[in-house]
């Protein structure tokens, strides 16, 4: 009870602020053109391109799919420590030992994702690749639900009563106190690092990529606002994602979490096909305008 009390208030603090300082960037903070910029303004505000304006809708569509990709990283992140911890039986000190290792070792794949991420925009469609990094986060999700075989390990349950001053007793494996402990399956190791992999390719990938579409559909209009915007989605997804999916995990345990995680990732999918007229990049408005126009 005082763990989720506590993860109610941090939520509700972390919330408060995000929105705060969100409120704050739309508002106050200003676009300082150089004269470079200006020129490109009144081109664009005195042309035939009047009709070219930010293309709101594709720049709402990108920071909601920023922010599913930020909170695809952070869940998992968040919650890779307690999972090894209940999955293998281990103690929390050799689980966040493991996980530590595990996440160095694969960051070093993640590092080249986003080196290659731009290269495989320009050679397959930025929308197309997009839709492959959800797709597979998805599929991740999917790896993350406990099949077996067998049980979680149980775990070794030592009573207070029993408990000196002096010893200090750590507990390995599931927390009792969870009740889908003693009921649910376990997770294979295998299966568990394959869907941290695709995850830690699946992520850059999305990032960048979303952040390259957002540039493009803004264009030559000034991007300082927007893209400080689409930061603070991505902060506030790390922010707000574990306070509700620890909650999450604790109640409920992974299954819940993998098919959450799941299905915003298949609506984003979902997203990026049915809103693909919205996110075309300034460019590419122009030359649809000038066809309309010389036809």
């Amino acid at each position: 009870y005082c763990i989720l009390l506590y993860t109610r208030f941090v939520m509700e603090a972390v919330v408060s602020t995000q929105s705060t300082g969100m409120l704050i960037v739309s508002i106050w903070f200003r676009e300082d053109l150089t004269p470079t910029e200006f020129m490109v303004n009144s081109l664009v505000q005195s042309s035939e391109v009047t009709t070219l304006r930010v293309k709101w809708s594709g720049i709402v569509v990108c920071n909601v799919l920023f922010y599913i990709s930020m909170l695809s990283f952070t869940v998992m992140e968040t919650l890779n420590t307690p999972i090894i911890q209940a999955e293998l039986g281990l103690s929390q000190s050799a689980a966040v030992k493991y996980s530590s290792i595990f996440l160095t070792c694969t960051s070093v794949f993640s590092f080249m994702t986003f080196a290659i991420a731009t290269p495989l925009g320009k050679k397959f469609g930025e929308r197309k690749m997009m839709g492959i990094a959800f797709s597979l986060s998805a599929m991740a999700y999917i790896l993350f639900y406990p099949f077996g075989p067998g049980y979680i390990p149980k775990v070794q349950y030592t009573p207070l009563s029993n408990v000196t001053v002096n010893t200090t007793v750590e507990v390995a494996g599931c927390n009792w106190q969870n009740k889908w402990c003693y009921n649910q399956h376990k997770l294979n190791i295998a299966q568990f690092l394959v869907a941290n992999s695709i995850l830690l390719f699946s992520y850059p990938l999305g990032v960048v990529l979303l952040l390259s579409r957002t540039s493009k559909i803004l264009g030559p209009h000034p991007q300082g606002t927007v893209m400080g915007i689409l930061t603070a989605v991505g902060s506030l997804s790390r922010a707000v994602g574990p306070a509700i999916f620890t909650s999450l995990f604790q109640t409920y345990g992974p299954p819940v979490i993998a098919a959450v995680m799941m299905t915003l990732c298949i609506l984003a999918a979902g997203i990026l096909f049915m809103g693909k007229d919205c996110m075309h990049t300034f460019d590419r408005r122009m030359q649809i305008l000038n066809a309309e126009i010389f036809t």
